[in-house]
């Protein structure tokens, strides 16, 4: 800044109102020796003292400051109007901050900031983004004590039941769902059936599902897949808990499938039913039945339901709301659950793919009893990333996938419609390539909850033949590696080898908090053991990036608070995700640092999904107002400490201003330099502090004085004011 231009202006003030130096000074409440620094150029008057200093000489902070090149202050002042009523509101604070924003930007705040992660597990996917209403609808786990697959109940009092049955001379369960190819991985009760057999005519045998939530206003496709030794009449009934009010009802008579005594070529006697249930009825509580009456067996091996609305079986409302938050990169499908992930069981009919039991099945037991039932592919997960604008970040299955299969998958989605996978993909509609760039050589690998090599030497050796196999197919693929980061041991070893063929490096954070929500003090003291985790977070960030080589980065792919996935989310962790993000877009440059992915956003942070309706958390939120920074130019910010102002400028020379409030109690105003015209102005509060609350929303308190915009911030809070550039 040119300070001699500020120390002319301050002398020529001064003297034309008969003040010597010591009088200034005493108005001021500042040292005689202050005055005397910024009249001779050698220093700028603090940023608090600006408007007092500029009230006492008579000039506007604009004219104090004008003629400073690129500076904040060189741009016609904006459109708002002055309310001198507001004066009193906006008093002289303890915390108040004068904002200087140099319009010269020189980096890019990278798109990839905002990515999230989109993982198998817990309610992610079953109760979460996925359309599919059926719990369990492919009969998986260890039989219950009645035989009755788990989230199932038996209808009839002397029917035998079984979801782990045996064919005839095997060991292997008599099952419709299977894997697409043996990869060596070996799980338990994945495929399997539900058999029924009743032994009395006319007996009403089956099976039911409770709690299903249905709306007047939808129809629901509805598929089963069946297998029976004789002819037998299968009924379908959606009905009101105690089954007194049959709201839509459907019969699909059966006959075995008979293998001719000449057929070169296994019979395939699995049928499939369809039809479309209209309840026409809202019912929170609805059941679904399926039964016969016959004196026979029958084997039911998947199950579906869907609202007729979704989007490539997933939820639209979930989708919208992906789309709202501003998802920019999508890392899929783990996460840990990448170690579990067939992705060639995707050329198998969505029903018949196998259901997939976690390794880590201690996490989802209590979600989904430890299986995902694979609703969602390659080709709906692109979808998923082209309709909310994300570019899809995929991770392999290092330790049970052959390079050979990694590749064929890389083939799959990049490679022309006349390759083989190629081909695979065009027949299913897709002629295009998908053109997939980024991809991760399995997930925190040097940890060891993970299956496969774990040591950094075993590790380096196991997914760099996979990462060539890889590159073969498409050659300029970015390869993130995995391994427990920051760890010199793991950085002189595994990254020395990899770093050639995969420059970019996982890390991965999850802070805990000792959560007190029993009184306001409590509150107050977890508020402000959180609020120091960034910082925390920032330590680890530049630790890993002073052990890595040149020419290496940082892929931050996983961060969050611990355990969002087993709590009902607050409004303070909104504040938390908002410092975050402000400290991604200070410091990205500066770390090597180009990417990071929030764990996770559906029903694991930022938004609540319920049978209705999807609602986002304050995280969500936080990050709907903080995405639209994505791709704008960086302006660097004087006035403030510790991340709490970000300054963007996009390409339609709109300036973007986020501003946080991290005190407990106290307000904080920002003051800047009149600009432009405000096209919006907005508030996030952590008002309500309890769980389950998200931000409370309102506009932004402004006032504009003096060619001075203040904008005052409640306490915990995130603020946003946009401002058009343009005359």
């Amino acid at each position: 800044m040119r300070c001699s231009l500020v120390s002319n202006k301050i002398i020529q003030a001064r003297e034309r109102l008969g003040l010597t130096q010591q009088q200034l000074a005493e108005k001021l409440c500042v040292t005689n020796k202050a005055v005397s620094k910024w009249e001779c150029g050698v220093t700028l008057p603090d940023i608090s003292l600006l408007v007092p200093l500029c009230r006492v000489l008579g000039l506007t902070v604009q004219e104090l400051l004008d003629e400073y090149d690129g500076k904040f202050g060189n741009t016609p002042g904006c459109q708002t109007t002055e309310d001198p009523a507001q004066d009193t509101l906006f008093a002289a604070q303890q915390h108040s901050h004068y904002l200087y924003i140099d319009l010269k930007t020189t980096s890019t705040v990278s798109p990839h900031l905002f990515g999230h992660n989109l993982e198998h597990t817990r309610a992610s996917i079953m109760d979460g983004l996925s359309a599919q209403m059926i719990r369990n609808r492919k009969f998986a786990g260890a039989a219950a004590r009645n035989g009755v697959a788990l989230d199932w109940e038996g209808i009839g009092e002397c029917v035998y039941f079984a979801n782990e049955h045996r064919l005839p001379g095997s060991n292997a369960n008599e099952a419709y769902v299977c894997h697409y190819a043996h990869n060596g991985m070996w799980r338990r009760n994945e495929c399997q059936s539900q058999m029924i057999q009743n032994p009395i005519p006319n007996q009403v045998s089956g099976i039911r599902q409770k709690e299903l939530f249905l709306q007047k206003d939808r129809s629901y496709p509805f598929a089963v897949i069946v297998k029976v030794q004789q002819p037998l009449d299968v009924r379908v009934a959606l009905t009101n808990a105690d089954g007194t009010q049959i709201y839509a009802e459907t019969v699909f008579p059966v006959q075995p499938v008979l293998a001719k005594e000449d057929a070169q070529e296994e019979v395939d006697e699995w049928q499939r039913f369809e039809t479309i249930l209209t309840p026409g009825v809202d019912d929170a509580h609805a059941v679904i039945s399926i039964t016969y009456t016959e004196q026979a067996q029958l084997l039911i091996g998947a199950v579906s339901m869907m609202p007729d609305n979704h989007f490539h079986t997933m939820r639209r409302d979930t989708v919208e709301k992906l789309k709202e938050i501003g998802v920019r990169l999508l890392r899929w499908p783990g996460g840990n659950f990448a170690g579990e992930y067939r992705w060639q069981d995707m050329f198998l009919h969505p029903d018949r793919r196998a259901p997939m039991e976690g390794y880590m099945e201690n996490e989802t037991q209590p979600f989904t009893h430890g299986y995902d039932m694979h609703e969602i592919d390659t080709d709906d997960f692109i979808a998923l990333c082209r309709e909310i604008g994300a570019e899809p970040f995929l991770t392999i299955n290092a330790a049970w996938d052959s390079p050979e299969v990694c590749a064929a998958w890389v083939e799959y989605c990049n490679g022309p419609a006349e390759s083989k996978y190629g081909r695979l993909r065009a027949q299913r509609g897709h002629q295009e390539p998908y053109n997939v760039k980024w991809w991760s050589l399995g997930n925190e690998m040097g940890y060891g909850h993970m299956e496969g090599a774990n040591t950094p030497d075993g590790y380096a050796s196991l997914v760099e033949t996979h990462a060539r196999a890889m590159l073969k197919v498409t050659p300029d693929l970015k390869f993130v590696s995995s391994g427990p980061y920051p760890n010199q041991e793991w950085v002189d070893v595994s990254i020395k080898k990899l770093a050639p063929i995969a420059p970019y490096v996982s890390l991965h954070t999850y802070n805990s908090v000792h959560w007190d929500f029993t009184s306001p003090e409590g509150m107050e003291r977890c508020y402000n053991e959180m609020i120091r985790m960034p910082i925390h977070n920032l330590g680890i960030l530049r630790r890993l990036h002073d052990m890595l080589p040149e020419k290496t980065f940082i892929s931050y792919d996983e961060w969050n608070l611990w355990k969002t996935w087993c709590r009902n989310p607050s409004s303070m962790e909104g504040i938390f995700t908002a410092q975050m993000l402000h400290m991604f877009m200070h410091e990205s440059e500066k770390q090597r640092m180009p990417m990071a992915c929030y764990f996770e956003p559906v029903n694991e942070g930022a938004m609540q999904v319920h049978p209705d309706h999807t609602e986002l958390t304050a995280t969500g939120q936080a990050f709907a107002l903080l995405s639209r920074h994505a791709g704008g130019k960086l302006c660097t910010v004087d006035g403030v400490e510790d991340f709490e102002v970000v300054a963007t400028i996009d390409d339609h020379h709109v300036l973007t201003l986020t501003m946080l409030n991290l005190n407990w109690q106290e307000e904080t105003t920002y003051s800047l330099n009149k600009c432009g015209t405000i096209l919006e102005n907005k508030v996030l509060q952590a008002e309500n502090l309890l769980p389950g609350t998200p931000f409370t929303e309102n506009p932004l308190m402004i006032h504009v004085k003096d060619d001075i915009i203040k904008a005052k911030l409640p306490p915990r809070s995130v603020a946003c004011i946009s401002i058009s550039l343009v005359e």
